[in-house]
């Protein structure tokens, strides 16, 4: 319950908190360029709004995959808005920037982006995959039990509307050759409809195969389901989602690698799971060739 009522609030916050911080960014610059003298209180509190609205901004224009905790210049910024704002004390400005500039991005960073997911039993290195069953752009079900035989990387993605999304599939499709290479066959998977996983893999330099979970049934038996994970003013996903996931399956579907990140700005590079890939068939007394055979 109490974690329901947390992601709710999530999915309440990010899209009209932006809308919030352009307006205020806006009635900053107004104020800068209007007001009879300079007020470095509407300074500090462009300053402290104007930074998150640009990174904001750039994200979902030129997506990219974060591989920081903590993104440093608006949380520097807010503080620098701050340390300005409070040299007047104007009450407007003021209560904008510690509000809206150093408090918004404070819980932007340290309580937005993580995914307060709990502990999963079903997905442990070691474990077999959970059968499930996905369908494909053509329409056809699919179930695990046909990649038997094969190795699988196995990658639950949010939705085209989300830009860390993207980013991680353009990565994957810049190393898909190198998959292949060691064998392993890729399973992209989300819960948007097949329209619109046929628009994301027309953006991909390869074509890799995209499944789409309805209802998100697949999510449900894994145990990874984000309910009202989808922000609010995001149309045509619905309001639950899946939790990012990334899983390896060797030939009889035992898990050889999982990532269950609890920040969706955080994504293991390609090279990072081809390390560990390597690392552990490494250990099992075969050279890493031995994925072709």
């Amino acid at each position: 319950m109490i974690l329901g009522l947390i992601s709710r609030l999530k999915r309440w916050y990010a899209i009209p908190y932006l809308l919030i911080c352009i307006a205020v960014s806006s009635q900053s610059l107004y104020q800068l360029f209007t007001d009879s003298r300079f007020s470095l209180s509407w300074l500090g509190a462009l300053v402290a709004v104007g930074p998150l609205v640009l990174f904001m901004s750039l994200v979902y224009t030129f997506p990219y995959t974060r591989v920081v905790r903590f993104i440093a210049i608006p949380v520097i910024m807010a503080l620098l808005g701050a340390l300005l704002t409070v040299v007047e004390m104007r009450p407007l400005p003021t209560f904008y920037t510690l509000f809206f500039g150093l408090g918004g991005v404070l819980v932007y960073v340290f309580w937005y982006t993580y995914l307060d997911r709990s502990d999963n039993v079903l997905l442990k290195k070691g474990a077999y995959l959970a059968d499930f069953t996905v369908s494909s752009l053509a329409g056809e079900k699919v179930s695990t039990s046909s990649f038997l035989g094969k190795k699988v990387l196995w990658v639950f993605f949010r939705g085209n509307w989300c830009p860390m999304c993207q980013s991680q599939l353009a990565h994957l499709a810049e190393e898909y050759e190198t998959l292949r290479e060691r064998g392993i066959e890729l399973a992209l998977i989300s819960p948007q409809s097949r329209e619109k996983s046929a628009q994301q893999q027309s953006r991909l330099s390869v074509s890799i195969p995209f499944y789409m979970d309805e209802d998100n049934n697949a999510a449900r038996t894994l145990g990874i389901v984000h309910r009202y994970g989808v922000p609010l003013g995001i149309l045509g996903y619905g309001h639950d989602t899946v939790l990012p996931t990334v899983v390896v399956t060797d030939e009889s579907g035992k898990i050889i690698y999982v990532d269950l990140t609890d920040n969706f700005r955080i994504r293991p590079s390609v090279e990072t799971i081809i390390a560990s890939l390597d690392q552990a068939w490494i250990k099992l007394g075969c050279s890493v060739v031995g994925w072709n055979q």
